[in-house]
């Protein structure tokens, strides 16, 4: 799965909610672009309604699976 391209905003909000923090927590700004980077997390189906993230959120932060099907060996 591709891992769509996240601002420096969007990342540290669904840190934090993966992590279950506050969503604003360490974010430099007010409200309006809270709410709005916010809506562009749920828009990309990495939040729910909820603010909680949803699997594709966490997908994100996960350790990224290698498959050596079809490789050739390193040595």
């Amino acid at each position: 799965m591709r891992t769509p391209r996240l601002s420096p905003a969007m990342r540290n909000m669904l840190r934090n909610a993966v992590r279950g923090e506050s969503l604003a927590k360490g974010l430099c700004a007010g409200p309006y672009k809270q709410y709005h980077t916010r809506r562009a997390l749920e828009a990309r189906g990495l939040l729910d309604s909820n603010a909680k993230p949803t699997d594709a959120g966490k997908a994100v932060f996960a350790p990224a699976q290698q498959s050596n099907a079809g490789e050739a060996s390193p040595c």
